[in-house]
């Protein structure tokens, strides 16, 4: 599940002579950038595509990333930004599909390294949203590798995503993996349904976009089906359809509801997490 996740162009010249740099600001290009590939269509259309989706998503990072010497307002993390936006959409494609590349976890470990060294490098001055929520989604995916690395990164994408909220109070994407964290993560450590269900709500009080609407009503009405709240469930469902007539997880989650299982119970089951909240 994608988990779904904006801006600001200066002339380069203006800080090749400016003494201070803002780490928060990314190019209007790369937000663009972003805009598009969080579409819910978006990788659907790729996946009609007849030379390929991974083509397709390899040949936009090829067009794109070099552009952003011209143009970006700090290319290190801009570059980081994108690199991290298109490997996960990458396995986000790959994990629906019979296409496994070996090497993927290789490329997430790597790429979860670089950002952690930039965002090191800068611990103490204010950071781009984007490059919080990549880093959490980007960790997220690596630590589940091991029960080691969950034990070592579990807190730490939760501090990316809070910080990420930190630059942007109504960041609807932020509040959605956070939720996903408190779903998964025990009681103790500031998991549990209830808090999972408050920053479910957060993120779609603050929906800007269909990307925004179409996920944070996804899982609320999960939660409402955990709840045995049928009505409230399909309300939400509904919601999401309107934001992303075109989908195709909607129809299959209801089929799940039907047999009497939520995408969160479907999740945890693929992925072996314990739900001893």
């Amino acid at each position: 599940m994608r988990t779904r996740s904006l801006p600001v162009i200066f002339i380069l010249m203006t800080f090749m002579t400016a003494p201070l740099f803002c780490y928060d600001k990314i190019s209007d290009y790369t937000a663009e950038k972003i805009a598009i590939i969080l579409k819910p269509y978006v990788i659907m259309g790729l996946e009609e595509e007849t030379e390929g989706p991974l083509q397709k998503i390899s040949a936009l990072e090829k067009e794109l990333i070099p552009r952003l010497q011209q143009i970006a307002v700090d290319y290190e993390q801009e570059k980081l930004i994108l690199e991290s936006l298109y490997l996960m959409e990458r396995r986000h494609y790959e994990y629906n599909s019979e296409t496994k590349s070996p090497e993927l976890n290789d490329l997430f470990k790597e790429q979860f390294k670089k950002n952690e060294r930039w965002l090191s490098a800068h611990e103490n001055q204010p950071v781009n949203k984007w490059m919080l929520l990549f880093t959490g989604d980007l960790t997220s995916c690596y630590m589940v590798q091991s029960i080691a690395a969950t034990i070592s990164y579990g807190m730490h994408v939760r501090r990316l995503y809070e910080r990420a909220l930190e630059e942007d109070p109504e960041f609807s994407l932020a509040y959605v993996n956070l939720g996903l964290w408190r779903q998964y993560a025990p009681k103790f450590f500031g998991g549990g349904e209830e808090k999972a269900f408050e920053e479910y709500s957060k993120a779609f009080d603050c929906a800007k976009t269909n990307s925004e609407k179409y996920i944070s009503s996804l899982y609320l009405s999960q939660y409402w089906f955990e709840k045995n709240k049928k009505e409230k469930c399909a309300e939400y469902l509904n919601i999401a359809e309107e934001a992303f007539p075109q989908s195709k997880e909607i129809p299959l989650i209801r089929e799940m509801n039907a047999a009497g299982t939520s995408l969160f119970a479907y999740n945890r089951n693929q992925s072996g997490v314990d739900n001893d909240n």
